[in-house]
């Protein structure tokens, strides 16, 4: 690995952002990641002011797997961005960076059930589906204590630690549940329990178009 073609790389990306981006450069810039590059040149670009900069950084984390876990906690700061590109790719490296570590962190993406974006509140449904029982109960954990709407997340996550033993018509009557967000965990218990094969066909047909669109992605045509 050339270190100079990664520092390049970057120099662009920070003097040019819209030109690095036209040209496709965060892809060559993942490259000399992989290639070995030093993953602390990565935080400050996750740490600029500038979108298109976050933008190139969070892409280029989320590509790297298990070993952005170094930059877990810069990459938790982006979720207050107002750009959905950078929400997006943050809550995917969060839910492959807290698989083995840091198991609670994983409740910043359980939080985004309530985003006010139906693109990430659904990311969050089908992260919440695939993740391990570790980061579940790790979230689980961090909603222990807090107000009203902290409650529900922490009954919900004990829904989904406990889905292969609960009634099916609990289940069934949270995804017709008044409250979208108890909706929004009826459907992932659904998905994370095979025995829920029919309660997850019925999706398709909710009024809930989160619940319609996290059938769209999780059943296969």
């Amino acid at each position: 690995m050339d270190p100079s073609a990664g520092e390049q790389l970057i120099h662009a990306l920070l003097a040019d952002p819209e030109t690095f981006k036209a040209r496709g450069d965060d892809y060559q810039l993942l490259q000399q990641y992989f290639a070995g590059l030093p993953l602390e040149t990565l935080r400050p670009l996750l740490r600029s002011k500038e979108i298109l900069v976050q933008q190139a950084a969070v892409y280029v984390a989320s590509e790297l797997g298990p070993d952005a876990g170094l930059l877990l906690d810069d990459v938790m700061l982006l979720l207050s961005s107002h750009d959905r590109f950078i929400r997006f790719h943050a809550m995917e490296v969060i839910a492959v960076c807290t698989q083995t570590q840091r198991f609670e962190d994983f409740a910043h993406v359980v939080q985004e059930l309530e985003s006010d974006d139906a693109v990430l509140r659904v990311l969050a449904m089908y992260l919440m589906s695939r993740v391990t029982a570790s980061q579940l109960e790790g979230a689980h954990d961090r909603f222990a204590a807090g107000g009203t709407r902290a409650g529900k997340h922490h009954q919900g996550l004990a829904t989904l630690l406990s889905a292969d033993r609960v009634d099916p018509e609990l289940v069934r009557s949270m995804i017709r549940d008044s409250d979208p967000l108890v909706r929004r965990y009826g459907a992932i218990a659904a998905k994370r329990a095979q025995r829920f094969a029919a309660i997850l066909g019925e999706l398709g047909e909710s009024e809930d178009a989160d619940l319609r669109e996290f059938h769209r992605q999780v059943v296969a045509p």
